[in-house]
């Protein structure tokens, strides 16, 4: 008897066969982890048709060096596919006729991958005949999943959303809908890290960029790593990932929930379409991915232009090797659509999970939502309720938690939940002291950290124009603007505000915002 090691490759960057840390690729690395499993009887690969395999894999499988080397592979893969493929694996007979004693499943483009840890992993797996066994707080790209031959068959009936993409956290996202009827062991972290996310894989241009600064400054191993991370913040902001855009300047609705508007005169402005389409391309090219918010300040449905400017936020991360590379986000308040323009939308990204929406409602209340919003509720929750099935996985209908309907949201929540939706209850933003706090509790973290959106997002309006962030409303210079400078540089002008939060100093109006914890994308 003895464990398989199972590499996912399944559409992994092409990230993951350049040279990082050191090794000639991140699949090498994995592979190497791999070769150093406890009690090792071979190495499985999951892949797509596409996916192109390393030397000494073959589809049909082959004996070499005493490994069992063997490919399991799909057209198609998903939640429900990569349940089945695990299931396959551990039934595959090895060299001696036995089947293996456990799974030890980790990603391909994960060069750091620690073999100490995963040594931790297996003695608590054995100790205590664990079914599934993780280590906790500490990076993704780190540590593998040890699982049980038969548990992989139990996870069938908790498949509940056929098609859905497998992300990293996959197996612990569907054991967790029932993770009290399995043995589940463990391993902690000596510093919790998740807060940080950091990702220490090949999987782009950001998170490899952050992995070999963390390696290149003596972050070689989960040990040294969890030393490292806490005293080196400022290593952790690479490129943006995500670009709130403005595409106009007025919305059909003056909110109590909404930031307030930043020209006064009345006057309907609108980005064009060549400005838009540039820019798009200099995101990716700059980012390498990237989430677009065309909401910024405005609600695009007030956009003559809107379905074009969708389709081409889409369409400019397509053609890009490793699949597509941005995805677009819909702030609205569900006015002023045309639902065949929504329909259109769906027939040809509804499935693709790249276009998202989020309906801010702020209340179910007739008389509590024309407080909140002003007129509009009937056509409003009708276009909620259209896009919610639509795009069932991709569109989550909003609140904004406030005073004024802090005791209506359980039954806001209630009521979208039984209409199939999925829901936000969202912060109230006070724009750092600029407008009145409607915020019923202060939810902020007892230590404070490095804002999110310093890190994360720059935002981009309509002349160009790039602020701080979203905040600042004009109390901060702006960082430069994208139509006519390097998004780089412009990115860059802001390290020094990032290095600022870092060392815990809160310059200018950071000192009275709350917003940092609030993580986008």
């Amino acid at each position: 008897m003895g464990n398989l090691a199972v590499l996912n490759i399944v559409g992994l960057s092409p990230l993951s066969r350049s040279p990082i840390v050191g090794r000639s690729s991140a699949l090498e690395g994995a592979l190497a982890w791999a070769a150093s499993v406890p009690e090792l009887a071979g190495i499985v690969l999951i892949a797509g048709p596409q996916d192109a395999l390393p030397d000494g894999f073959t589809s049909e499988g082959l004996v070499q060096e005493s490994l069992l080397h063997q490919v399991i592979l799909q057209d198609t893969w998903d939640e429900s596919a990569l349940v089945q493929a695990l299931t396959e694996a551990a039934a595959l007979p090895l060299p001696d006729g036995t089947l293996c004693q456990s799974l030890f499943y980790a990603w391909g483009d994960q060069p750091l991958l620690d073999s100490a840890l995963s040594e931790t992993l297996w003695k608590l797996h054995q100790s205590f005949g664990a079914e599934y066994t993780f280590a906790d707080g500490y990076p993704i790209g780190l540590a593998p999943e040890i699982l049980s031959p038969s548990f992989p068959a139990r996870l069938n009936s908790l498949v509940q959303d056929k098609g859905r993409k497998v992300g990293r956290d996959a197996l612990f996202e569907i054991l967790r809908k029932d993770i009290n009827s399995f043995d589940v062991e463990t391993h902690l972290s000596p510093v919790d890290l998740r807060m940080e996310r950091v990702v220490l894989a090949a999987a782009t241009l950001r998170d490899v960029a952050i992995t070999e600064a963390l390696w290149a400054a003596g972050g070689v191993d989960a040990e040294s790593l969890c030393q490292l991370i806490p005293q080196r913040r400022d290593l952790l902001r690479d490129r943006p990932a995500y670009f709130p855009i403005q595409i106009c300047d007025q919305r059909p609705q003056q909110a109590l929930s909404d930031l307030p508007q930043r020209s006064e005169d009345g006057k309907d402005r609108f980005m064009e379409y060549h400005h838009f389409e540039s820019l798009c391309h200099q995101i990716l090219d700059f980012a390498g991915d990237a989430v677009l918010d065309l909401s910024l300040d405005g609600d695009p449905a007030l956009h003559p232009q809107v379905e074009q400017f969708i389709r081409g936020a889409l369409k400019a991360g397509e053609g890009k090797e490793g699949g597509p590379s941005s995805r677009v986000l819909i702030e609205t308040a569900g006015l002023g659509w045309d639902h065949k323009v929504l329909e259109d939308l769906a027939q040809d990204w509804g499935a693709s999970e790249r276009l998202m929406w989020i309906v801010t409602l702020d209340a179910h209340d007739p008389s509590l939502y024309q407080q909140l919003r002003g007129e509009g509720q009937i056509e409003a929750e009708a276009t909620a309720l259209r896009l919610s099935q639509l795009f069932p996985t991709q569109c989550w209908i909003q609140a904004v938690r406030m005073e004024e309907n802090e005791e209506h949201l359980e039954a806001f929540y209630s009521y979208w939940t039984e209409a199939g939706a999925q829901v936000i209850i969202q912060k109230y933003n006070a724009c750092a002291g600029l407008r009145d706090d409607h915020r019923p509790a202060d939810l902020a973290p007892l230590d404070r950290f490095p804002c999110w959106h310093l890190k994360r997002d720059l935002p981009i309006r309509l002349d160009g124009e790039v602020p701080l962030c979203v905040v600042e409303r004009g109390r901060i210079p702006s960082l430069g603007n994208a139509f006519q400078g390097k998004l780089s540089e412009i990115w860059a002008a802001a390290d020094s505000w990032h290095r600022h939060h870092v060392a815990g100093e809160y310059p200018s109006c950071c000192e009275n915002c709350d917003e940092y914890y609030i993580f986008n994308f």
